[in-house]
């Protein structure tokens, strides 16, 4: 089968920590200490093969390009990788996927073939003692798909069907396979999105105000989020006036550019000194935004940050013991009913993903397709393999 696979060299950099055991297996915790050099190219690659007995084979209908491809792509000035995430290269990239179930294994009971599911990237282990403690996007044991083991962009994928969540809900609401199909691959960025403001943080009240910093995908879902689950009113920071638009679209009150506006005290303003309930952080780009996020939010605020940035950045923690504010880290979208949360959701119009979505691209185009992600000015990307 057809698939992208990343390539890149294992040097890790001079007092990198890395273990042994992952020294051994070039398997790297924070891929922007380990890899330099990266390619990415369309090669033929063996199919999955048969099921085992509670696997699934799930051909790819769409799967989204996410700011974590283009990190595994760029560099910096000693060409190491951006991405500041596992990595064990060569791997088929491609994370963000939704799909077709094409056979199961003989345990396999709750999905049936010709079933729409989207599919879990974090490959949790259940065993652990991180995931016996509800903490399944912090397993010990923890491998990705389309980062440590093949992913997406492929015409073909073979998962445990415990990371496999319907989309039939969603096929019934818009009547197209192929629709719920595009749909269902924003179910995992929509979910980072999700873990990060009501399973770590846990909400705000419905009639808090709300900032999103960034209008990337994932500040967009983090938008759509913010509306559906009653804000009253929902800021977005963001500098590219085609961003700014989409997220008008998916439920923005206010878009700011903070090229030409002061953020903090505009929102300070137009919620007469409240601030917001929450500050979503979805940018990656620590120290450009969090001085300002730290101003924005009102007593008792929480902070989700969701974007990742390997860089250290100050912070005034006075503001946030002053304010009784919280900071949340987050990362993944495993666990708490995530996944089929977002897709009710989708399934029942309160959030409508599709808005987000603005280019498609046949499996022979992603590196041309990432090429365009780099500008920043889209809003999801679909790669769709079956178009080849």
């Amino acid at each position: 089968m057809k698939a992208i696979v990343l390539e890149a060299e294992w040097a890790p950099r001079n007092g990198a920590r890395i273990s042994d055991a992952d020294a051994a297996r070039q398997w790297a915790f924070n891929a922007s200490q380990a890899y330099r050099n990266p390619s990415i190219s369309l090669q033929t690659i063996a199919d999955p093969g048969a099921p085992g007995p509670d696997e699934v084979v799930v051909q790819v209908g769409a799967c989204g390009i996410c700011g974590s491809d283009v990190h595994m792509i760029e560099t910096d000035e000693d060409n190491y990788l951006l991405l500041p995430y596992h990595l064990k290269a060569p791997v088929v990239i491609g994370h963000e996927f939704a799909g077709k179930v094409v056979a199961v294994g003989s345990n396999v009971t709750e999905i049936s073939v010709g079933e729409l599911v989207a599919v879990e990237e974090i490959q949790w282990c259940g065993r652990c003692r991180e995931c016996r403690g509800g903490f399944l996007n912090q397993c010990r044991n923890i491998e990705d798909l389309g980062f440590t083991i093949n992913g997406g962009f492929a015409e073909y994928v073979k998962v445990d069907a415990k990371f496999c969540w319907s989309l039939t809900a969603v096929a019934e609401r818009v009547g197209s396979e192929e629709a719920a199909l595009e749909i269902g691959a924003l179910t995992e960025p929509t979910s980072v999105a999700y873990e990060g403001m009501f399973t770590r943080a846990g909400g705000f009240k419905p009639g808090s105000a709300v900032a999103v910093f960034g209008a990337g995908p994932i500040g967009l879902a983090a938008t759509a989020l913010a509306a559906a689950a009653g804000a009253s009113q929902v800021f977005v920071a963001e500098m590219l006036p085609e961003r700014r638009a989409l997220a008008e679209a998916m439920g923005a009150t206010t878009t700011l550019d903070p090229a030409t506006t002061d953020v903090a005290s505009t929102i300070q303003e137009l919620t007469r000194g409240n601030g917001v309930a929450m500050a979503v952080e979805t940018t990656g780009n620590f120290k450009a935004v969090m001085g300002t996020i730290e101003e924005a939010i009102g007593v008792g605020g929480k902070i989700a940050v969701v974007g990742m940035d390997a860089r250290p950045v100050e912070m005034n923690l006075i503001r946030q013991q002053l304010k009784a504010g919280s900071i949340y880290g987050t990362v993944g979208h495993s666990g708490s009913w995530d996944f089929p949360n977002v897709i009710a959701l989708m399934a029942s119009g309160k959030i409508q993903m599709e808005k987000a979505i603005t280019r498609k691209f046949p499996l022979p185009e992603v590196v041309s397709a990432i090429d365009e992600t780099k500008g920043r000015s889209n809003g999801k990307i679909l790669v769709k393999p079956q178009l080849f």
